[in-house]
């Protein structure tokens, strides 16, 4: 998907700096051929001929990989496939050159098509309303009521000239209640299509957040560092303990009570009450979740502050949340010491999980925010329930989860639920034919005990093909152009598989692969 972007960028830059086809492929040492290949999208570019190419191009890798416009290679395809642009909309098959030769005016379409979609959605919302709401009916009503009220007053007033000053004045006095009567519905109904109007959404809340955590590829430098401090201030031989945690809010005036406590009376603002029979794991989170509202609420709001996620009060609300567990997982498992860990062990994630004392979700998070750097996997992470919908995710940029309903129901998150606490892997071919190597566990989650319902919760961790080698999990598989791999798609509704038997939605697409 990136290599054509990669190849029109280095073409359209070298162009606008006057550079000739020659000169740039002597600069790289490579011949003229090879570049003409690259520049055309016939040969893939990665590694140093890549940092090369950036270097004599005056740019850095970042502007020059294609990265930052993977996700806008997503929505301008959805665009193009839009119903409502057929048949005359633009071909799929063209946005990566539209995207490469004229980036800016990619994002302006894309913004202008976020604004129509939200214009379109407020337009059959208040339709809808205005058909169906009782509400509506009703004030309009009642608008109509008074409204005939001060009418009738008024022609009274006007036509009858022999009327007693007393019963004018009583008419008088009707026609002032009547007429603030007015004013209190015809406030609320503009009160009524304000709020409707305000549930409109160019951008929605998964879209910003997903903005926040790719531009910061899921890691978080300042709530680290806040982390560190907070941990060196309590740990004495460089393991953080339950006993320390407790010592240390207890110092910070805290009470802390299990739940089989007898007496313990109300609870103030600073008892931390511990759930009786909870799993060892349980009671950790709760102790560090208390550490972290005490000594990295700063830096999570200041972080908040920096975001761009102030167009919506629900997006920011589920930004703080994501903030605040990357606070814990930062204070339970430190940065360096746990991507050091994680290398010996090829990032078993079991394995992990076991020396860290800590639940596979923890360790999947951790691991989109600690590795990556320095040419290392890079790793997503999906969480779901089991009725298919998202209930956490760190993406990457150059692997689409869906912005919007169930991801592909091929893939192994949902396959986990068959086998619980199971690691099923799974690697994965799109349509673009990029891979992908999948690895997922469902676990239990919430209250556990004898009249509890059993509910599950899946996790799965993604990989690059090219990159899944480093992993323990890519033992065995041959993960090269001709290794076995499953076809799945993102999801259905821009999936152009044909053929599919697990197909629950009819595609956006206008044209299907065989």
């Amino acid at each position: 998907m990136a290599t054509t972007i990669v190849g029109l960028k280095i073409r359209e830059t070298r162009r606008a700096l006057g550079l000739s086809q020659s000169e740039l492929a002597r600069r790289m040492g490579i011949s003229p051929a090879y570049l003409n290949l690259i520049e055309f999208s016939k040969r893939r570019i990665g590694g140093p001929l890549l940092e090369k190419a950036a270097d004599c191009l005056n740019l850095s890798t970042s502007d020059l990989d294609g990265a930052s416009e993977l996700r806008l290679v997503n929505e301008l395809r959805e665009i193009a496939a839009d119903p409502a642009l057929q048949p005359a909309g633009p071909s799929a098959e063209t946005v990566e050159a539209f995207i490469g030769r004229f980036p800016e005016w990619a994002g302006t379409v894309a913004q202008i098509y976020r604004s129509d979609r939200s214009n379109r959605e407020l337009a059959t919302a208040l339709s809808d309303r205005l058909t169906h709401d009782p509400y509506l009916g009703d004030i309009v009503h009642q608008m109509l009521t008074h409204i005939s009220a001060v009418r009738s007053t008024a022609e009274i007033l006007d036509e009858i000239a022999d009327i007693s000053p007393d019963r004018r004045a009583r008419f008088h006095r009707a026609l002032a209640v009547e007429s603030h009567r007015l004013t209190d519905v015809a406030q609320a109904l503009a009160g009524y299509f304000d709020k409707a109007h305000e549930t409109g959404r160019s951008v929605t809340p998964v879209e910003e957040i997903e903005t926040v955590l790719l531009g910061r590829e899921n890691r978080f430098a300042e709530i680290e560092a806040a982390a560190v401090d907070a941990r060196a201030a309590i740990v004495r031989d460089g393991i953080l303990r339950d006993t320390e945690m407790i010592d240390a809010l207890e110092r910070l005036g805290y009470t802390i009570v299990r739940d089989d406590d007898p007496g313990t009376g109300a609870d103030s603002a600073r008892t931390l009450r511990l759930p009786l029979g909870a799993a060892p794991a349980t009671v950790t989170e709760r102790l560090a979740a208390a550490v972290v509202e005490e000594r990295l609420s700063e830096p999570i709001e200041a972080v908040l502050a920096a975001q761009p996620v102030g167009t919506g009060a629900v997006a920011r609300q589920h930004m703080a949340a994501i903030l605040k567990t990357y606070a814990i997982d930062a204070l339970l498992l430190p940065a360096g010491t746990f991507r050091d860990s994680a290398e010996r062990v090829r990032y078993d994630i079991e394995a992990l999980g076991r020396t860290w004392g800590t639940g596979f979700d923890r360790i999947c998070r951790r691991l989109t925010a600690t590795t990556g750097q320095d040419g290392g996997p890079r790793f997503a992470y999906l969480a779901c329930n089991a009725a298919g919908h998202t209930i956490d995710r760190r993406p990457v940029i150059d692997l689409a989860f869906p912005r919007h309903g169930a991801a592909c129901p091929l893939w192994a998150i949902y396959r986990s639920f068959a086998k619980p606490g199971v690691v099923t892997r799974q690697v994965a071919a799109f349509p673009d034919g990029k891979k992908a190597l999948f690895v997922a566990r469902s676990r239990r989650s919430g209250p556990v005990g004898f009249d509890q319902p059993d509910i599950h919760v899946a996790d799965m961790i993604a990989i690059g093909a090219e990159q899944a080698g480093a992993t323990v999990y890519g033992d065995g598989l041959d993960l090269g152009a001709r290794g076995k791999a499953e076809p799945v798609g993102t999801n259905c509704r821009i999936c152009t598989r044909s053929g599919c038997e697990h197909r629950t939605d009819d595609p956006l697409v206008g044209r299907l692969q065989d």
